[in-house]
Parts: C-alpha cells; structure tokens; sequence
C-alpha cells in the first residue's frame, strides 16, 4: 500500500516529500502573497527545480513564469496551488493531463464553508482518486520536509532540523509549535498540514511515517479521524519502535460545532476515538500544555526500570513531585541503610529519604557527587533533578554538569529548574543540549510516566479462537433484513444461546393475562417479574420491573402490572418471570461507529449508572488480556474482587462473556446498540438479566 502512496524517495522525478522539481500556481513577485512566500521559501532549497505559473508576469523573483502548468515541457514532480477557490479544479485536471502525481492545494473555500464548496471538493476527490494522486489540502498549510531545508509552505519560519514528525488538521496549531520549537530546541523531520483530507489522511501519512528513517517520534493534532479501524491497526505497529502523540480536541459541544465549521467534518465521539488510540498504545493529550510536555518528553532516554528518584535543593517541590506519583505507574526508589551512609559528603541535616533533599545552599559540586553516587545503583531506573534559585545556587553550572552526567548515564534523567528570570540562562543551556526540563514538577512526572507507559505497553495478542455457526448466523441476518428496533427476548435469546453459545436465565414468558395460571413457582424461591415490549425500553422507569415476588403474591403482582400497562399504552407487550439473582450489577454495552469500528464498555450498572459514570472502553474484541485490563480500569472492580471480607466474583465466567459478546457486532453489523444492564455478578457466576439488542 505504501508505494501506491507515496513514491520511493530515491525516485526523484516522482516524489512527494523530496521533489527534484516543484512548480508553484499563484507565484508572485510579491512575497507577502501566499503564493509569492511559498515560492520564495522553496527557493532557498539549491537542488530543486522551480516554476513559478503566473499569467500576468513574465519573469516572478528571477525565474521565468509560465501561464499554465501544461506549459512546462520539462518532469514537474510536486505541484503547489495558491490560487482563488474557483480555479483549483481547472488547475488539478491541467495537472492530470500533464501526468503530474504530487499536488499540495493551500486554497480555502470548500467543504468547511458550504455546500457548494462541499460540490467542488467532492470533484477534487474523484480526480484524485480515478488518477492515483498523492493530494495534501485543500484548506491547509502546506508541508515542510525539515531534514531537507524544504518549506513548502506559508509557516513563518522553517524550524531545527531533527526527529520528530509533526501531522496537524490545522495549520495555525503548527504554526504556534514552530514558534515555541525555536525556545525548547526541538527538531522535526516532517511537518505535514492535512486540511480538509480530500486526498492524503492521517491514516496515510502514518503509514509514511512508519517507514521514515529520520522521524524516531510522530505527533497528531486530530479534529477527526478518518478510517479509524485501520489507524489503529497502523498505529499499533508504529508505536512498537516510535512513539505516536495525539491531541483530539472536540469534547464539549462548542468544540464540536468549532470542528465542523473550521474543516467541514463531523464530530466524531471523542471516547471511543481515546478508546481506539489508547489501545494501540498511543499517547493522548489533553490540551497543549500537556502536548508540549510530551514533545519534550521525546527527548528522554526512557527507562524501562519504573523506579525514581527525586534529587532537589528544597523540601516544598520534591514533596510536591512525591504527590504527583499518586496516579502514575513510577514508584520511588529506596535506599537501604549502607547506601545511605554512602552519602556521607551530604551535610548532616540533608534528608536521604525519596526526595533526597540537598539543602537550599547547594552548589554544582553536591549536585554533581550526589549524581555521581546514584549511577552507582543499578536498580534505579530514573532521576528527577529539582532546583529553586537561592543565593547561593550556581545555576548555570549545575546546568552543565547534569548535561555531562546525562551524556554518560544511562539513566532516564528529567529536570524542573523552578521559577524563570534567575535560571532562564541555565534553562537555556539544558534547552542547547537536549535535557527534558519542565516548568513544574508535575509536568515533569506526568511526561515520564507517559513515556514510561508507552515504553512498557505489553502487545498482548492472546484472542481466543471461536467458531460461530455461519449457517445460523445468515438465517437471523435474514429475518433481521428491514427491521428496526429493539430486537423480542425469544430473538436475543436465539442470539446469545445459538451464536454466542452464551446461557441467559431460564424465563417464562406471559404472553396474555390467562397465562398466570399456567405459571408454577417454587415456594422457597423469590423471583422477578419485568415488562417485555420493543416500546418499553427503559421497563424501571414505567415501573416495569418488580423485585422480590414469592408464589403467595405472584399472581397479584401480575394481575396489577397488566392493569397499569393497559392504563399507559396500547402497545402490545409480555411479562417475563426469572429467578431472582443476589450479587453486583455491573453493565456491559456495545458500540459501533461506521469510520472507527466496534467497542464495548464495562463498568458500574443498574438504574445509577449515569450517575457513578464508573464505565471504561475497549476496542472489540477482546482478548483474555485486554478484558482484564479494561475490568481493572474501573473502581467497581475493587468490589469485585472481594470488599471487607465478601468472596470475589466468578472472573472466568465474566471474563469468557465479555469476550464472546466483543463479537456480536462484527456478526451483526445491523445491530447498533447493545446494552447488558445489569449483568449479576457472584462467585457462582454471571447472569445476564436484561439485554437489549436495538437496530
């Protein structure tokens, strides 16, 4: 797929990232035009051939201009379009004709406007598509191949050269990392502006990427993502060897119009979209604070080992990174008695406890013995370095000796300098020579432990193997043909007992109130009586489910609910009659999104389960692992596994359920929602008491 894509670097005369040859549409003399500046940027790279097109001026920035693409008899490898919306489409079919395979259009003025921009963008698609083009845009940037010294694009200013790959659905989102890039020293190889997708997607570009050997890291600014099944399984790969960085805005509503009316796209549901990156091990974002600190923290030589160590010169920060570690998986190291008497060049009052606190008077020569000391212990994996400016405090030269400690350990080393005017400079020099620091140092192990996680991400494959009868399956898809709904229990139950080899409790069924009579209870038995009917969803509500019915008020109980149903609707419904069941609810859901694939969710269940809000996501199916993993993730699960003193629930026999219904979507597409609320959990077992199948 990927040669089909993005030609082979060493193919000059057809390339999309290392042109030979690039012509530019809209070229000017004037620079302060996009199309001017671009042509002018491109120029700086020597090696590549330009053509400037521009039908009014005969020569543009020292270079003879053509009136149209189909005027250059020379290859032309990569086409930029800068020109009014109106003429792009000519400009793409001139480009067709003349066999040109790589086009950047800059241009704004189609789908995120209106439905004639929609029309217009809709054709850009067909062409490229029926013509095997490498397309980037509309509506966007442009591209910068840092590596090369190319800027082909409207950014200001072209930053250092390294490698991290940059891929943004906004243009103005890259401009503001260039900027702040200049400060922190930070290198890209690719910086790739996507627009509105009418070509190229996320999904491509990281199929590149994956390949690329000078990009070692890769960050996503996603409004929407495209083919997301694929991503994932793309990304999975990927962040074997790189880490991926993903920030996806679009959780309130505001955000979500932002989104559409900024690229045209629907909002997608941003937490089957985490759900989706953070099963495939990548690294999400919340807001660009934390984007930022997660590009720096690409610089870290990351630990395997989850220990740390917190070095500071004051007691206030170092317990404020302690608290930090709460909810992260770094741990802190301990040093034993002989250790400590190692530190014996450490004034008496310092604390050796984690943080080792080395007193506000702290130069650079008990930084650096301090430093010294710890590369001597093997089971430490990580040193947090903290320092607030006093005095006394030789900034700039410990500044320079954790840069020469960095350099020989191997070690994970971080670094929060707190404050700003009196350790700017040494800042800058940690900046200079590529050593992580952060502002505080919360920010500090929040980064590490992300990279740490993505570091120690266990690739847990172990799917079981199930043979559903196929036979079976295309006979209800059949009866399913056309039908809308909530699916009867009789369907679900042919479903989940037939496919899904999954028992659901033994139920009667009362069809007509002369069914009471033919009902037989046992006597030490209590039991449940609920509502049937595609109408009555949400049957607790209505007053649909009844707790604790015995043989003596069963008949009673009945008689009451036919009467309450016949009085609120003339909806046709059936009463069922199960065995009650004692243990903890929990629920197990279904989702399915066309562009992102199926999830299931588990958490806290019964009538308060918005309330708690205790559910977690998974990508479907799963495995023995990644069902543990989601269980885990929740707080009810504590309870589950035996709370003062209660025995912990039955996890086989959950976890075999959960597994065999991750499947029931992929069998059964037509089916939208699935909601198993409540499951009962005990250490007998589960038992699914109300399932609802809707289409």
């Amino acid at each position: 797929m990927l040669e089909n894509l993005f030609h082979k670097v060493d193919d000059k005369h057809k390339s999309l990232f290392f042109p030979s040859s690039i012509a530019v549409v809209g070229a000017s003399n004037d620079t302060k035009k996009i199309g001017g500046y671009i042509f002018s940027q491109i120029l700086k790279v020597n090696s590549i051939k330009t053509y400037p097109i521009n039908i009014k001026w005969e020569f543009v920035q020292g270079k003879k201009a053509y009136t149209s693409i189909l005027d250059i008899k020379e290859v032309v490898d990569l086409v930029v379009i800068a020109i009014p919306k109106d003429y792009v489409l000519q400009t793409l079919n001139d480009c067709v004709n003349a066999g040109i395979k790589n086009v950047v259009i800059i241009t704004a003025g189609f789908k995120e406007v209106d439905e004639t921009g929609k029309e217009r963008e809709e054709k850009i698609r067909q062409i490229v598509k029926e013509n095997n083009m490498n397309l980037i845009g509309p509506n966007c940037l442009g591209f910068l191949n840092v590596n090369i010294g190319l800027n082909c694009s409207f950014a200001k200013d072209i930053p250092p050269s390294g490698d991290v790959a940059l891929v943004s659905q906004s243009g103005a989102v890259i401009d503001g990392i260039i900027d702040w890039s200049f400060k922190k020293n930070i290198g890209f190889s690719k910086i790739i502006s996507l627009g509105n997708m009418a070509g190229l997607s996320e999904l491509d570009v990281l199929e590149y990427l994956k390949n690329d050997k000078n990009t070692k890291s890769i960050v996503f600014y996603m409004e929407t993502l495209e083919r997301g099944d694929e991503f994932a399984k793309i990304m999975k790969e990927v962040t074997k060897t790189k880490p991926v960085i993903i920030i996806k805005p679009g959780n309130s509503d505001l955000a979500k119009k932002a989104i559409g009316s900024h690229t045209g796209s629907l909002a997608q549901n941003n937490i089957l979209v985490k759900t989706l990156i953070e099963n495939g091990n990548g690294i999400l974002a919340s807001n660009m604070e934390e984007l930022f600190n997660l590009i720096v923290g690409t610089q870290i030589k990351i630990s395997e080992n989850n220990s740390l160590m917190i070095l500071t010169n004051a007691g206030g920060p170092g317990v404020i990174a302690t608290d930090s570690l709460e909810k992260t998986k770094l741990k802190l190291y301990k040093l034993t008695d002989e250790q400590k008497k190692e530190f014996d060049f450490l004034p008496k009052e310092s604390s050796l406890n984690n943080p080792i606190d080395i007193l506000g008077d702290a130069k650079s020569d008990r930084y650096e013995k301090t430093l010294n000391q710890l590369e001597r212990y093997n089971e430490l994996g990580n040193i947090l370095i903290l320092l607030t400016p006093q005095i006394m405090t030789d900034t700039e030269n410990i500044a320079k000796n954790i840069v020469s400690f960095s350099r020989k350990t191997k070690k994970s080393i971080s670094v929060c300098f707190l404050g700003d005017k009196e350790v700017s400079s040494a800042i800058k020099i940690l900046d200079e020579n590529k050593i992580p620091n952060f502002s505080t140092p919360s920010e500090a192990t929040f980064t590490l432990n992300k990279m740490y996680k993505w570091k120690t991400f266990e690739y847990l494959d172990d799917f079981n193997s199930y043979e559903f009868p196929s036979e079976e399956i295309e006979k209800i898809k059949q009866e399913l043909s056309g039908k809308s709904g909530l699916l009867s229990f009789e369907m679900t139950k042919r479903i989940f007992e037939n496919i899904l080899a999954i028992k659901l409790p033994n139920k009667k069924i009362i069809n007509k109130i002369e069914d009471v009579e033919n009902i037989i209870l046992d006597d030490n038995k209590k039991y449940v009586i609920k509502v049937d009917s595609k109408n009555f969803i949400h049957k607790k509500e209505l007053g649909g489910v009844l707790l604790g019915i015995t043989k003596e008020n069963f008949k009673e109980k009945v008689y009451s609910l036919f009467d309450e149903l016949y009085e609120k609707s003339d909806v046709p419904f059936s009463i069922t009659v199960e065995e009650e069941v004692k243990g903890y609810e929990v629920i197990v859901g279904l989702k399915s999104d066309e562009e992102l694939g199926n999830f299931i969710m588990f958490g806290s269940g019964g009538t308060l389960v918005s309330i708690y809000k205790d559910v977690m996501w998974s990508k479907c199916p799963l495995s023995k692992s990644s069902v543990k993993a989601l269980i885990s993730k929740t707080r009810i699960s504590k309870v589950l596994n035996g709370f003062r003193g209660s025995k912990p629930i039955y996890f086989e026999h959950l976890y075999e359920v959960m597994i065999r219904v991750s499947y029931l979507q992929k069998l059964f597409p037509m089916i939208k929602e699935v909601d198993l609320n409540p499951i009962i959990a005990n250490e007998t077992g589960v038992y699914l008491v109300d399932i609802k199948l809707i289409m």
